[in-house]
């Protein structure tokens, strides 16, 4: 019935829910939103969104010279934004950003990540460098993106596979990695750009990330080319995940791994729809029959997708089985995830395949049919066992 479902959308559906208890209505939409990437989320609920105007620019296109950030707030309670702000303008080729425990605003371009100081009406007031990237690669978004915090406050990102280019990575104190040819990678280092150290190795494009409540790290990997499926995978500590652009691009060399086929190299939790770009680790009580699933925006198969987890108890390594929560036609291209802080969840949405700028976008909220009152975070957040149903 579901794969029915999906095919009934057509080429113009809007998206739709598999789930009784969830709905999704529209937040923001164009001219007030146009070409999103990334998205995050205040304590007060406020929804920031990168606006790109930069990727892929057309001949005569009429926007801003630059990205920016604009923030959007319903101050009317009709579920609907109402009040628009740009709180910073100035980068290029922009993916990704979140908010760090201090408060404070951490922004990916494709070629460094920054800091941005926000004064007491939201608005951007410093910026600060935090890690450069030095390299001749160009293509908008498979270098730096998908910035995350972990429980100590470290800062962790991902940087694609840069066509496999030389490159140097450098830290704000000059600690620097070099490398090329060896594919994505995903780095660690302080909330100030100090202390830079690679973590896990072997990706396409590590282009989107999150944490759990148990501090488990995972992402998605974005895009094979010609070894699908995509993957959803859990990073730990020194990882090889197998792909190596020295072998060929398209992934299909004996000696790249794709699921850990060869030894040394680790294997795909599970794998997810095509270009996937955004990844939450659902917690809250909100939607109480998601906690612990982690949701991931499919952007080429125009759908957000509910990952559950399951641990193999013989190797503590984990598999996820996969359903469609939320589905569309061709014009529901969702980018970024960000759950709120009352857990409704808000998606980024590029709407049009083409790669260039097109003057179209939106932002969705995705909430629940019956909201549960406010309670204790849920119990299965408590249990480890909550991955094995």
């Amino acid at each position: 019935m579901i794969v029915l479902a999906l095919c009934l959308l057509g080429a113009g559906g809007p998206p739709r829910s598999f789930d009784p208890q969830v709905r999704i209505t529209i937040f923001a939409e164009a001219p007030d939103i146009v070409t999103p990437t990334g998205i995050t989320i205040d304590p007060l609920g406020h929804v920031l969104v990168i606006e790109s105007h930069t990727h892929f620019r057309p001949e005569g296109y009429k926007g801003p010279e630059s990205d920016r950030i604009r923030r959007f707030e319903d101050t009317d309670g009709d579920a609907r934004a109402d009040r628009i702000t740009t709180v910073y303008e100035g980068s290029k080729f922009t993916m990704a950003l979140a908010f760090a425990p201090e408060g404070w605003l951490a922004v990916a371009t494709r070629s460094e990540i920054f800091r941005l100081d926000l004064d007491a009406k939201g608005m951007a007031r410093k910026k600060t460098a935090l890690v450069r990237l030095d390299t001749p690669g160009n293509y908008p978004h498979n270098g730096l993106s998908g910035v995350a915090f972990d429980v100590r406050g470290n800062l962790v990102f991902g940087l694609g596979e840069n066509l496999g280019a030389e490159y140097k990575l450098i830290g704000s104190d000059r600690v620097t990695i070099a490398g090329g040819g060896e594919g994505g990678s995903i780095f660690r280092c302080r909330g100030d750009g100090s202390q830079l150290e690679r973590m896990a190795t072997g990706f396409w494009n590590p282009f989107a990330m999150a944490f759990d409540a148990f501090g488990q790290l995972f992402a998605v990997d974005n895009d094979p080319d010609s070894r699908p499926p995509c993957r959803l995978l859990q990073v730990v500590e020194g990882g090889d995940y197998g792909f190596r652009f020295r072998n060929g691009r398209k992934g299909l060399h004996p000696f790249t791994s794709w699921n850990g086929e060869l030894p040394g190299t680790l294997p795909m939790i599970a794998g997810t729809g095509e270009a996937p770009s955004g990844i939450v680790a659902y917690e809250s009580d909100h939607f109480p029959h998601l906690v612990g699933d982690l949701l991931v925006t499919s952007w080429g198969d125009h759908r957000i997708d509910r990952f559950h987890l399951n641990l193999r108890p013989e190797n503590a390594t984990m598999t996820a089985s996969r359903k469609p929560l939320i589905a569309g036609g061709d014009e529901f291209r969702p980018v970024g995830i960000a759950t709120a802080p009352d857990g409704s969840l808000f998606v980024s949405d590029w709407v049009d395949k083409s790669y260039e700028l097109h003057g179209k976008g939106r932002i969705w909220r995705v909430s629940s049919t019956s909201p549960p009152a406010r309670a204790a975070i849920t119990e299965g957040l408590r249990h480890p066992d909550r991955f094995i149903r």
